[in-house]
């Protein structure tokens, strides 16, 4: 009896340093290599006429010039908006669309454009404000919090998928016991 309970708990132990050996081997080893983020986002408009419209979109930087050292601003290599009925992109964009830190930690999305009615933007949450929606039309204004949600990577998924079929798999033996 104690050797099954000294082989289950090894084959456990296996499971999971192989779930951890695998999300290791897939991610990119290379320290000096790019790491693409990737963000969705996402909001309602909670002032102004176009109150309860919502906002969402998806963006990407490289975070391998980060330094987590005051504020830093990175260029977005990829961004898509969706508002009012259309998609916006970097083109649509006044400026160079940016990913603000302080310190290293995220704040938001920097990112306007003029060129459409009404003009938006995208505003870093900065002390104690939220990351913010802001708009201003021809006779009106108005603005929403942003929610920013993290994309996991795929290896970090691969790794939580494998933990999960050798922990299935794992029980599965302890049943037939």
């Amino acid at each position: 009896m104690d050797e099954d309970k000294i082989m289950n708990s090894w084959q456990r132990n296996a499971v999971i340093t192989s779930g951890v050996v695998l999300s290791l081997a897939v991610r990119q080893v290379n320290p000096a290599q790019a790491a693409i983020v990737n963000y969705n986002l996402a909001g309602t408009i909670e002032t102004g006429l176009l109150t309860g419209e919502t906002f969402s979109g998806t963006f990407s930087y490289d975070n391998s010039l980060l330094t987590g050292s005051g504020f830093e601003f990175l260029d977005v290599s990829q961004v898509n908006l969706n508002f009012s009925g259309s998609t916006f992109t970097a083109v649509n964009a006044d400026s160079n669309p940016t990913v603000d830190f302080l310190d290293g930690n995220f704040l938001g999305l920097n990112f306007s454009t003029s060129s459409f009615t009404p003009e938006f933007s995208l505003i870093p949450a900065f002390g104690s404000t939220e990351a913010t929606f802001s708009y201003i039309g021809t006779n009106d204004s108005g603005s929403g919090p942003v929610q920013y949600v993290l994309v996991p990577e795929p290896s970090t998924v691969l790794g939580l998928i494998a933990l999960g079929i050798g922990g299935f798999l794992v029980g599965r033996k302890r049943d037939y016991h």
